[in-house]
């Protein structure tokens, strides 16, 4: 029998990170895998995702090109390429995690690893004891209707079709959803998005973004069903039926049914774990209730975000290590990937007792002009003492620019002290720095009465 400082089940961005982080801290590591290096995000999510989102931007550059004063041709596109395109995106940042895998001397086991009692993980006939076992084993779709993988699918089979189709309806408007609606209406499919909740990006609690949002897929042909629950599905004469709870019923060649994530907890429970609801319990030490088994990613629960598995897998490791680190959610950045781009953290207005704001549109700032990219803009949530509370950006680059919002919200830095550094100029950067100032109605560039 194998025997390790640390096992980890589950290769995604807590599992990988946290096997990575470990073997550079001295410990031998051992990481368990049942398909894919790299997990849900590198392979069937976040990667592949922005991989084809990227084309789609690529084909709206290309048919807005004379705006830019260029004659670009016809913007005709081939499906297949995008897609193989994703693969080798794909194909290459796995390969590099396996890389640094095999270079800092991680053992790589395949198959569905089974915690058979604290200290001991079974893989078929295979028995690794481990010192400490960390719980990686992320999320599969949420699934209401059945689907057939063919032409009723989950946001997995979307992303390796092979021929692109006429028309799909959408059931679940949130980050998935979105995201994906985003991309077919931008390849030419009939997009229909039907969402229970009363509004689409219901994590989104700031109305001038969603009714943004909608607006856009609107103006391209999407048509947006909310408060509307889908009753069942059926087949029709060479289409999928939705029949919905307002009486409607909507017929497309495919369905997608994007209804959220649930944790992976299938194997882990009869061993004794606390769960809050679906997912692992764990402390802010990323512990669970039985000592030397910790816990990290969507498995140990909400928000369902590669970042934050990540560094709760940090937080795990340095504490098998022997140093007390904690958790921190105070300021979790969520970057939404449609058009156009949005990036939160921290609270909302409607969540900050007194809030002060500030706000400022991407249609001032030269950088946005110059590119034609001017729909959105930044917004500051502060207390009644001016700390920066929460950010939120729906503009170009908005998760890039997010990143300053993060550090305001984590160290509680004050919308005065950030609204005066200096901003380069010309940046999309200068939005924030208008608001930031608005805030305490200092902005240069916004006339107050």
């Amino acid at each position: 029998m194998q025997e390790f400082d640390i096992v980890v089940l589950g290769s995604g961005p807590a599992g990988y990170v946290a096997a990575l982080k470990g073997a550079r801290l001295g410990k031998t590591v051992c990481l368990v895998e049942k398909k894919d290096i790299g997990g849900v995000c590198l392979n069937q999510g976040c990667i592949p995702t922005k991989a084809i989102i990227a084309s789609v931007d690529a084909l709206r550059t290309v048919k807005n090109a004379q705006r830019f004063g260029i004659e670009a041709g016809t913007g005709n596109f081939d499906f297949l390429k995008i897609i193989q395109r994703k693969a080798g995106v794909v194909k290459k940042l796995v390969s590099g995690v396996n890389f640094l895998l095999k270079q800092y001397k991680v053992e790589v086991v395949q198959g569905t690893g089974i915690i058979k009692e604290p200290g001991y993980v079974t893989i078929g006939d295979k028995e690794l004891k481990a010192k400490s076992t960390i719980i990686c084993t992320g999320s599969n779709p949420f699934l209401p209707f059945s689907i057939d993988h063919i032409n009723t699918l989950d946001s997995e089979d979307t992303l390796n079709l092979q021929a692109l189709p006429q028309s799909i309806a959408i059931i679940g408007g949130g980050v998935i959803g979105i995201e994906l609606a985003n991309i077919f209406c931008g390849l030419g499919t009939k997009v229909t998005i039907i969402e229970m909740l009363p509004k689409i990006l219901p994590e989104v609690k700031d109305n001038d973004i969603t009714m943004l949002v909608k607006k856009k897929l609107e103006s391209q042909g999407v048509k947006i069903f909310e408060g509307t629950k889908v009753e069942n599905i059926s087949e029709g004469d060479n289409e999928r039926i939705c029949a919905l709870s307002s009486g409607e019923k909507i017929g497309a060649e495919k369905v997608l049914v994007v209804c959220g994530r649930t944790p992976n907890t299938e194997q882990l429970q009869n061993i004794g774990l606390t769960f809050n609801r679906k997912s692992v319990s764990v402390d802010e030490h990323m512990r669970t209730n039985i000592p030397g088994i910790y816990a990290a990613g969507d498995v140990a629960g909400q928000p369902l975000l590669a970042h934050k598995a990540s560094q709760e897998a940090v937080i795990a490791v340095e504490n098998i290590c022997g140093e007390n680190k904690k958790m921190d959610y105070s300021a979790v950045p969520n970057c939404i990937f449609c058009s156009p781009e949005i990036a939160c953290v921290g609270k909302f207005e409607a969540e900050v007792e007194g809030a002060k704001t500030g706000k400022y549109n991407f249609q001032g700032v030269g950088k946005a002009l110059c590119s034609d990219d001017t729909e959105g803009f930044t917004k500051i949530v502060s207390d009644k003492d001016g700390i920066v509370k929460g950010m939120q950006v729906i503009g170009p680059h908005a998760s890039d620019l997010i990143m300053l919002g993060v550090i305001a919200v984590q160290k509680q830095l004050k919308a005065d002290e950030l609204g005066e550094l200096i901003y380069p100029h010309p940046t999309l950067s200068e939005c924030l720095k208008e608001a930031f100032e608005d805030v305490s109605q200092k902005a240069v560039h916004k006339f107050y009465r």
